[in-house]
């Protein structure tokens, strides 16, 4: 890997080079577990005794959580400034967690421990989104993060094809349990991080820039566009489920178009970060939002195994469109005073997969399937019409000078 690839990561800069792989492996090991678990929930909620509307608000409680943890995630960021050590003792607390997750029999004990457990992992994926961002140079900043963005992808591989065979073989319980002793890798591998020195507290330039870009016209319209994408793009991993369930695939199908999907969409955000380097960040934003778009179209009328895999590929292009927009949201404020605005940013796709996870199971019921994908439709458009209105963002030494 040369220093025309990634500047950031001269071979000359070990230091980064092993920064690199802990962020991505981290990544790695989080998302193996978790897309493992998101197809087989609503799943397992109805197995408990739970309907469509039930499914859906266990999985909107789940994200809830995700979301304030994520948003927590960056004010503890910059209050204690010890991103590492705090990485290390989420990951630590995750481990019991998902082992308990096996042994309940109730859905209400059941939606309290995943709300624990993505608590827990929206804390750390804003903790890792930070020290990516401090690491990353500007001159190859979209590299960088499509690099780590490969992470959800690999891992939706990994743990599609895994769970489903898991389930299907061994139950539930087995699921948790193996995902307990592969959480377990995560403080181990959160050693290797390297993090930044604490900078004095009262350091105003970089604050008063992240104030700024929270209240811009710029943040704002990424913000709500990434927030109505998510929603839209929720229908599909809740709708992939109940829909294939319904049809009478086994849980190893349900999970393996999930992988298959990530498998075709796997060099996309590597690929989409290193163009948007070079093209501007908004029009591929826009091509990844389009894709939500089109999944929803293949999956309203999907009966057949490959129908699946291609709205499964479909929805994981968002995961590249994420990648970029937070590239865009770092080139817009200063290192010191990434924290919170990266942070909320992050939370914003948790917060589309809350509304749209608690509104999906209702809309489902009362209007039916179709319709209820077609209102996620209307809402890509909603997204692309917003990121369409976006101008060229201010240079950052403006902001800086402000």
């Amino acid at each position: 890997m040369g220093e025309g690839f990634i500047p950031c990561l001269s071979r000359k800069n070990t230091v980064a080079k092993k920064q690199l792989f802990a962020l991505f492996f981290c990544s790695l090991v989080m998302f193996t577990v978790g897309s493992g678990f998101v197809p087989l929930l609503p799943i397992y909620a109805v197995r408990l005794g739970g309907d469509p509307s039930i499914a859906g608000y266990s999985l909107s409680i789940g994200f809830f959580a995700l979301s304030i943890g994520s948003i927590l995630g960056g004010w503890a960021a910059n209050r204690f400034q010890r991103r590492k050590v705090m990485f290390i003792l989420a990951s630590t607390l995750m481990v019991p967690i998902s082992w308990t997750m096996g042994q309940v029999d109730t859905i209400v004990a059941l939606v309290g421990l995943t709300a624990a457990l993505w608590f827990l992992v929206g804390l750390n994926v804003t903790l890792l989104g930070i020290l990516t961002g401090l690491f990353a140079n500007e001159a190859g900043r979209g590299r960088v993060f499509g690099l780590i963005g490969l992470a959800p992808s690999a891992a939706g591989i990994l743990g599609g094809v895994a769970s489903g065979i898991i389930v299907d073989r061994w139950g539930y319980e087995a699921l948790f349990t193996i995902g307990a002793f592969v959480y377990i890798l995560l403080p181990l591998s959160g050693l290797l991080l390297a993090d930044k020195p604490p900078v004095a507290r009262g350091h105003q330039s970089a604050h008063g820039s992240s104030r700024g870009v929270l209240l811009s016209r710029v943040f704002l319209l990424l913000f709500f566009a990434s927030v109505f994408a998510h929603i839209a793009n929720s229908q599909i991993v809740l709708g992939r489920s109940l829909i294939m369930d319904t049809l009478r695939f086994d849980a190893t199908s349900i999970t393996g178009s999930g992988a298959v999907g990530a498998l075709i969409s796997l060099p996309l955000p590597l690929f989409m970060g290193w163009l948007s380097d070079k093209l501007g960040r908004r029009p591929l934003m826009m091509i990844c939002y389009l894709a939500s778009l089109v999944g929803l179209l293949v999956l309203s009328s999907a009966s057949s195994l490959w129908h699946f895999w291609v709205a499964m590929a479909l929805q994981n292009m968002i995961s590249a469109g994420f990648v970029v927009g937070s590239a865009l949201i770092t080139d817009l404020v200063p290192r010191e005073g990434l924290a919170t605005p990266l942070a909320l940013y992050n939370a914003s796709q948790f917060i589309g997969y809350v509304i749209g996870f608690a509104a999906s199971g209702t809309i489902i019921n009362s209007i039916g399937m179709t319709n209820s994908l077609f209102i996620g439709m209307l809402l890509c458009v909603v997204a692309l019409a917003l990121l369409m209105v976006i101008r060229q963002p201010e240079p950052r030494v403006q902001l800086e000078g402000g």
